[in-house]
């Protein structure tokens, strides 16, 4: 009982922080998701680009960002663009200081790694979607750009959504590495609690069921989305 009062509201316990750590984990995660998103596509289009240039830098870009660890790829960024931001605003303006937000440079970092994956998951929908659909939306006089918008992409999401969900899972876990640079999500104000009650088990325990949690919530509304954009396909495959 001395154990779960720790976990209580108030000045007694950790349970408001741990709420906290909660929001910003969350927060982090969904803020995260649409840049990965839209990065996934612009890679994947670079990738596919006749520009020999656009493409190398795809390919390159994806092998780095597969290849790093997500939390080097983090400290990496966190702190080399801090050296170079101040270095640009010190030329500008000399004496001024600037700082790179942890929340700003994990939601950046994990975007990148995530969008490396992201890009052969919209590599596989497309090819899922076929060419010819396409090419039937151009026989009908529609410009590329509107025959990717109203006829390519609604497709495409019906194949990519599980792809992108097992991404928006790994995302939500990776969302612990940003602890490392001090952003107060719910692993790190974990950490503070271990250090202040020597409580390791509760904390970690506690954390554990939590992440738990969110990943099974996170299973169950993929499947629901992926039956409700599969309405009808199912009997038509019949």
């Amino acid at each position: 009982m001395d154990q779960l009062h720790l976990l209580s509201f108030g000045d007694h316990g950790w349970g408001d922080e741990l709420l906290l750590g909660l929001g910003v984990t969350l927060s982090l995660a969904i803020c995260t998701l649409p840049f990965a998103i839209a990065l996934s596509f612009l890679i994947h289009w670079a990738k596919m680009s006749r520009n020999r240039l656009l493409h190398r830098f795809g390919m390159l870009y994806t092998t780095v960002f597969k290849s790093l660890p997500e939390i080097l790829t983090l400290l990496i960024l966190y702190y080399q663009a801090q050296a170079i931001i101040g270095w640009l605003v010190q030329s500008v303006f000399p004496g001024a200081r600037v700082s790179v937000s942890p929340f700003f440079a994990g939601m950046v970092s994990l975007s990148l790694v995530i969008s490396a994956y992201g890009s052969e998951v919209v590599r596989a929908a497309l090819a899922a979607v076929g060419r010819e659909q396409f090419e039937a939306a151009q026989s009908l006089g529609l410009s590329p750009g509107c025959a990717f918008f109203k006829v390519i992409l609604p497709q495409l999401w019906r194949h990519a959504i599980p792809g992108f969900g097992n991404l928006w899972i790994i995302l939500l876990k990776d969302t612990s590495l940003v602890s490392v640079i001090a952003l107060s999500e719910l692993t790190h104000v974990a950490g503070l609690a271990i250090t202040t009650t020597r409580q390791p088990f509760l904390f970690y325990g506690l954390i554990a069921v939590i992440y738990v949690g969110l990943v099974t919530l996170s299973a169950q509304a993929q499947k629901r989305l992926e039956r409700r954009v599969n309405r009808g396909f199912a009997r038509l495959e019949v």
